[in-house]
């Protein structure tokens, strides 16, 4: 059996996101580091050592971290088939993972085990006979263990920063007009600031910059329409592009896929 995932260890004192910002699948996120903040969505979580984040496939997130930190984590990626292909009547993984974005906190203990399967997992992997279904083997078992922590712990309340307060409506309003000219003059003035003061408490906040949090948005939308029928054309201008070319051009450069390669693959899938 195929398993589909990818583990890896980072750390530096810098954020680095996969070109594809909202997975098909799913990611899991274990911080070493006190490291600052996690954007999901609308949501704002803080970011410590043994934080664990399990974000749904299609969540747009950024890490906000602390620039004099180096930050450690682990991260996981694995798809939707995966799970589905692990699951069984008795333990349907894929009811655990398809729940709202998780964030719960790991207590010292807890963290070092977790921490030593990930670092089994991430262990590079031989050719010796066996050795594949080993891997798969304590793949599952991380999946497992991942589970019943979440099962057992209190999800982490989300928090908030005075800058995070004020481009909520931002963000709502982005949401709600993705279909339309949204420029950053158009914005700064709905909101009565400054270009200046809305690009810097925006970035501040979330980690995206306003011009790349409306690209990456548009994307996800036209993949949303893509996934439900819609045609390449009609998604991009639902999506608020106003450019044929420049929708596919840029569909291709987030999500590493052209828009009819995508459409065609969920038109297979159904």
């Amino acid at each position: 059996m195929n398993f589909q995932y990818e583990i890896n260890f980072n750390r530096d004192s810098k954020w680095h996101m996969h070109s594809d910002h909202f997975h098909e699948g799913y990611e899991v996120l274990l911080s070493l580091s006190n490291a600052g903040s996690f954007f999901v969505e609308n949501n704002l979580y803080p970011l410590r050592r043994g934080t664990l984040l399990v974000i749904k496939n299609t969540a747009l997130h950024h890490s906000i971290a602390d620039p004099q930190v180096v930050y450690e984590r682990y991260v996981l990626h694995f798809t939707e088939e995966t799970l589905s292909a692990i699951s069984t009547a008795q333990t349907n993984l894929l009811l655990r993972f398809n729940k709202a974005n998780h964030c719960i906190q790991l207590d010292e203990n807890e963290l070092l085990l977790l921490t030593s399967l990930f670092e089994k997992c991430y262990k590079p992997q031989s050719s010796n006979f066996g050795d594949d279904l080993k891997r798969d083997i304590l793949f599952i078992e991380l999946l497992l263990k991942i589970c019943t922590f979440l099962e057992d712990k209190d999800y982490i309340n989300t928090f908030t920063t005075n800058n995070f307060i004020r481009i909520i409506p931002i963000l709502d309003y982005i949401k709600c007009n993705i279909d339309k000219n949204l420029s950053l003059d158009i914005i700064a003035n709905h909101f009565f600031m400054s270009k200046y003061h809305l690009c810097h408490i925006f970035k501040e906040a979330t980690g995206f910059t306003v011009v790349d949090y409306i690209i990456k948005y548009r994307i996800f939308k036209a993949r949303e329409l893509l996934r439900k029928g819609y045609s390449v054309q009609a998604a991009g201008e639902m999506a608020g592009f106003r450019n044929y070319a420049h929708f596919i051009r840029t569909f291709g450069n987030v999500s590493g896929i052209s828009p009819g390669r995508y459409k065609k693959k969920y038109e297979r899938k159904n």
